[in-house]
Parts: structure tokens; C-alpha cells; sequence
């Protein structure tokens, strides 16, 4: 191939190791996990299926050079940056190298759970809206320099650790000069995306090779569905599923009015009448062709719809910190309350205190006079008993005195 298409050189890396990581395959190519030197990052290689016969890899391998080298020239924060390509054994075309992010919007919305399934995740308006206005800032580069991307789904959407959004693969994307109306391939991307005039084949085309007329309009419709999929976090593939002609095989175009009707009842339903601003950009990009706003004015529409959802989360949250502050006075108090009744006790408690141990000093005192009392009587009968003993002594010595005189004589 790169002898084939010596372009391609100039895009080759070195050094790029296959991680076994698959982060996720679709009809055309998987996306697999790889790292570079000082770098993780992905890599998309196409289905070996398409590189088979020789008008097939020259088709395939055609439309892989022009999506590098279209790649190659972007450079904008809310396009996934192409850092070139990689060859890898096995593999007849080489891979679109390009940065590792997160997740894809689709599933942030819909999360791949293994059943039962739980609830979707939440999801703030604000964070919502910061997401579409990413993807309309990559969308207004890519119209100014005249790409269509064509594809444009919440699967192509990808958001960083950061929530930054960032536009995917650029595989059908094509250049339209001064974006104006062109024949091309018909439904070129996710038929639940593509406005009717995309589903609809010119008179006299066959099946094979159909071909519908449309212009960069094409993004903006697609955009509308990704706004009323990110609003809602309702994926519409059942109820907007295209309907079919009595073959079953060709599908056909709803009228703009009709598909937008089925659009606009999620919408509302999960707005709940709230945010007019985002209900009007979502129902004029599904608008019909001519009506429809370029992505400027989408990008201006949205602006305004953030000031409004950041301005009401702001009065939500002085809402809050008002309600919060007086809920921390009423706490102050009632603590200051039973802060106060409790001193009160404490100043109670301790005049009680106070009380019981007076009531214990004046008895002890009591108690201590009563005992000197009774050493003072003790004393007193000690003395008694001793002049008692005294006047006995004598007596004897009297008595003793008496029987030698009466002896002697």
C-alpha cells in the first residue's frame, strides 16, 4: 500500500504497540487501544471484509488516504487530533492513529450495563449544554473550512476525563465548496441522523449506487438529533426508525414536520416547559433545508441557552445558600437555646452543689463541736473520776490512821 500510495509515508509512526485493548468495533473498522512512546492512544483499522477483490481495496484504501490526509490539515480542540498512521502485522491497510479519549457521548447517555439495566445515569443541564456547544465549535470549523462531516452521531461524539467534547471519524466527511448543494452518497451515515432529503434517491437511480442531493444543512439536522438525544438521554432508533416502501427494502423519507413532531414530544417531556431557548435550536435544525440555521447561529443560540441554564443554576444556588444559610441560623439557634439551658442547669446543678456541700460543712462542724463537746465531758468525768479516787485515798490513809492509833493504845 505504501508503495502504492506513497502519501501515506509521511504519516507513518514508529514505535506503535497493539495493547489487546478493543475499546469498540462498528460495520466499517474497530477502534483498538495502543501505545506510543510516552503516550496511550487509539487506533482504528479497517475491516479486512473491505479489502477484499481489487475494486474494493482500491475503493476502501482511496477512502482511507483522503480521510488522513483530510485529518492531517485539522487542528482544532473539539476535533479528535490524527496523529498519523500505523502498520501492524496482518494487516493490509494501515491504522489511523489518533489521541485516547474517555467515552463516546452515546454512552455517557446510555450507559452498557449488564441487565437488569439501572437507571440512567444523572446528567446536569449545564454539563449537557457545555457538551453541544463543544461539538457546535467543532462543527463551525469544520463548515468554515468547508468539510460536511456527514456522520455526525452521539458514537462520534467522544469526551475526554475533562468532559470536553470532540468530533470522530471523519471516514465519509467530504468537501463541499462554499458548503452548497451536491449529489452524494445516499444515507451516508446512521439512518436515525439523516434528514428525509438525505433518504431520498434521485428519480431514475437505481439501487445500487443510489445517490440523494443534499448540502451541509445535513450536519445541522444530524446536530438537532444529537441535541434532542443529549437533552432527553432518550436514544429515538425505535421511534424514528425510517419507515419502508411495500418491498421492504428501500427506505423512505418522513416529512420534516412529522419526525420533528416525534422529536420535539421527548424534548418538551423532559424539559418540562422549561428552557424555550433549547427547544427552539433543537426544532430548527430539524427544520426544513432552507430553514435551517447555520452552525453560527446555532453556536450564538446555544451561547444564550447556557447563560439561561448557567443563570438559573445560579439562582438555584443562591436559592440554596440562602435556604441553607437560614437553616444554619435556625440550627445556631436552637443549639444556642440548648446551649443556654444547659448553663442554666449547670448554674443550677452547681448553685445545688454549692448548697449540699454548705449543708455538709455546717454538719461537719456540727458534728465536729458535738465531739469536743464530748471530749470536754470526758475530761470532765476523767477529772471527777480522778478526785473520786483521790478522796478515796485519803479515806484509806484517814481509816488506816484511826486503826494504829487505837492499836497503840
Amino acid at each position: 500500500v505504501l508503495k502504492q500510495y506513497p502519501t501515506l509515508k509521511q504519516f507513518v509512526l514508529s514505535n506503535v504497540r497493539l495493547t489487546g485493548i478493543r475499546i469498540g468495533a462498528g460495520a466499517y473498522a474497530s477502534v483498538e487501544e495502543v501505545a506510543v512512546p510516552g503516550a496511550i492512544c487509539a487506533a482504528k483499522k479497517i475491516h479486512e471484509f473491505f479489502l477484499d477483490g481489487e475494486i474494493r481495496i482500491e475503493v476502501t484504501t482511496e477512502n482511507f488516504l483522503e480521510e488522513c490526509q483530510l485529518m492531517s490539515t485539522l487542528r482544532h480542540p473539539n476535533i479528535v487530533q490524527f496523529l498519523g498512521v500505523a502498520i501492524f502485522p496482518g494487516s493490509r491497510l494501515p491504522a489511523i492513529v489518533m489521541e485516547r479519549l474517555l467515552t463516546s457521548l452515546h454512552d455517557l447517555l446510555e450507559p452498557q450495563r449488564p441487565p437488569p439495566r439501572s437507571s440512567k445515569p444523572f446528567i446536569p443541564l449545564s454539563l449537557k449544554c457545555s457538551i453541544l456547544h463543544d461539538v457546535a465549535c467543532g462543527l463551525a470549523y469544520l463548515h468554515k473550512r468547508s468539510v460536511v462531516h456527514r456522520d455526525l452521531t452521539a458514537n462520534n461524539v467522544l469526551l475526554n476525563s475533562g468532559m470536553v467534547a470532540k468530533i470522530a471519524d471523519l471516514g465519509v466527511a467530504r468537501i463541499l465548496p462554499d458548503l452548497a448543494p451536491a449529489t452524494l452518497t445516499f444515507a451516508p451515515g446512521a439512518s436515525v441522523y439523516m434528514p428525509p432529503e438525505a433518504l431520498e434517491s434521485k428519480p431514475g437511480e437505481e439501487n445500487e449506487g443510489r445517490m440523494s442531493k443534499y448540502d451541509a444543512s445535513i450536519d445541522i439536522f444530524s446536530f438537532g438529533v444529537v441535541a434532542m438525544f443529549t437533552i432527553s438521554q432518550t436514544f429515538p432508533d425505535k421511534l424514528l426508525a425510517p419507515t419502508y416502501t411495500k418491498d421492504g427494502e428501500n427506505p423512505v423519507g418522513r416529512s420534516e414536520l412529522e419526525r420533528r413532531q416525534e422529536y420535539m414530544t421527548i424534548v418538551n417531556s423532559q424539559l418540562e416547559g422549561k428552557h424555550p431557548l433549547l427547544v427552539e435550536i433543537i426544532e430548527k435544525c430539524l427544520d426544513f433545508p432552507g430553514k435551517r440555521p447555520d452552525v453560527k447561529k446555532v453556536l450564538d443560540l446555544l451561547v444564550e441557552a447556557r447563560k439561561e441554564v448557567q443563570d438559573e443554576q445560579i439562582s438555584k444556588n443562591k436559592l440554596d445558600l440562602v435556604q441553607a444559610l437560614r437553616e444554619a441560623h435556625i440550627s445556631h439557634q436552637e443549639n444556642e437555646k440548648q446551649l443556654q439551658s444547659s448553663l442554666k442547669e449547670q448554674e443550677a446543678l452547681k448553685e445545688k452543689n454549692e448548697k449540699s456541700l454548705e449543708t455538709i460543712r455546717e454538719k461537719r462542724q456540727q458534728i465536729l463541736e458535738e465531739n469536743q463537746l464530748v471530749q470536754n465531758k470526758d475530761r470532765e468525768l476523767t477529772e471527777t473520776l480522778e478526785k473520786l479516787r483521790q478522796k478515796e485515798e485519803q479515806l484509806q490513809t484517814s481509816e488506816r490512821e484511826k486503826q494504829r492509833v487505837q492499836y497503840s493504845s
